[in-house]
């Protein structure tokens, strides 16, 4: 692949991140350096095709929660459709993921439909390159969004000092 600098990618995925969790549920999402509570759940999809690239997103299960009852418009979810949606939620981010990237390098992707998981899932992978994005939501909901990919350029982008 060709590499893209590491700043470009978090770019991706922060924009990413924060214009589709506020379109689909009106959540307005902060980078911050937060960490997660004890009560989490985890979805998560492989990229392959012309790279390969794992994307997990960690997230407080209220936060799961609240983007559930969002959309769906009710008081009470099951935990069926707090998974359900979840996933859904998650393979619209990737699907942007995937076509923001696709415009920056001109190499195209799939991805695997995304799999949920109560707690922490995090992929295997010690030599790959990683990018963790944290979160904080408007209600204190704590999120992480981590990019796994054996080829990220160090490189700086031009903008950065």
């Amino acid at each position: 692949m060709n590499s893209l600098p590491q700043c470009e990618v978090q770019n991706v995925l922060d924009s990413v991140m924060r214009d589709i969790t506020n379109r689909v549920a009106n959540i307005q999402l902060c980078k911050k350096d937060s960490v997660l509570s004890n009560n989490i759940c985890t979805v998560h999809t492989v990229f392959e095709g012309n790279y390969h690239a794992s994307l997990t997103l960690c997230a407080d299960t209220s936060l799961f929660i609240r983007l559930t009852k969002n959309v769906m418009q009710e008081e009470k979810v099951a935990q069926k459709d707090i998974e359900d949606f979840s996933k859904e939620y998650f393979n619209v981010i990737c699907g942007q993921v995937v076509a923001h990237l696709f415009e920056d390098t001109h190499l195209s992707s799939r991805f695997q439909i995304p799999t949920f998981y109560v707690g922490q899932h995090l992929p295997d992978g010690q030599n790959d390159s990683r990018l963790v994005l944290r979160y904080t939501s408007n209600c204190n909901e704590c999120a992480q969004l981590i990019y796994q990919i054996p080829f990220l350029s160090k490189e700086h982008c031009m903008d950065e000092n």
